[in-house]
């Protein structure tokens, strides 16, 4: 998949292409300042490694110039997608960088023809919610003490019809071919 570039009308250039063995570190970089202060805490460095040596064709990282500034992992199993991961670094909270992994992604799922892709979330994170409702995704599961005692996670799920909508929509606004 060739990156995808975008020019906002004002501010840095943001391109935004698959997961290489080199982004290793700087993914770890990311993931300190991102997550440091977070209940859940950092994702593993093994973790990190496995995006970027196995899953690196479906997972994606948002680049300013030569930093990283947010990523999306995903991960096949059989014709699902799972989207383990949305972060983007709080200084480009406002900026296009979440829309333009969302797309990337969405291009990834539609290529690929998965039947559904399955989002792991905190009931809390209305963020996060809003972006999978707005993508068609539905809340199927609840899980009790999924990291921890007392942590409860919503699994969402957007089907193939549902990817179908979106893409739809997404070449109207020639967001996607």
């Amino acid at each position: 998949m060739s990156p995808i570039a975008l020019q906002p009308a004002e501010g840095p250039r943001y391109v935004v292409r698959p997961l290489t063995s080199m982004d290793y570190r700087n993914l770890q970089r990311l993931e300190s300042e991102i997550w440091s202060g977070d209940a859940t805490g950092q994702l593993c460095p093994h973790y990190l490694r496995l995006c970027t040596e196995l899953y690196g064709d479906w997972c994606f990282v948002a680049l300013e110039g030569e930093r990283p500034v947010g990523y999306v992992l995903n991960f096949p199993k059989g014709r699902t997608a799972y989207c383990a991961t949305l972060a983007v670094h709080r200084d480009y909270q406002k900026s296009r960088v979440n829309y333009l992994l969302i797309r990337a992604m969405v291009k990834k799922l539609i290529e690929e023809e998965v039947e559904e892709c399955r989002f792991l979330v905190e009931p809390g994170n209305q963020d996060a919610r809003s972006v999978h409702q707005a993508l068609g995704a539905r809340v199927v599961a609840e899980v009790q003490d999924y990291y921890h005692e007392g942590d409860t996670r919503l699994w969402s799920v957007i089907t193939k019809a549902d990817l179908e909508k979106v893409r739809d929509r997404y070449t109207r606004l020639k967001l996607v071919s």
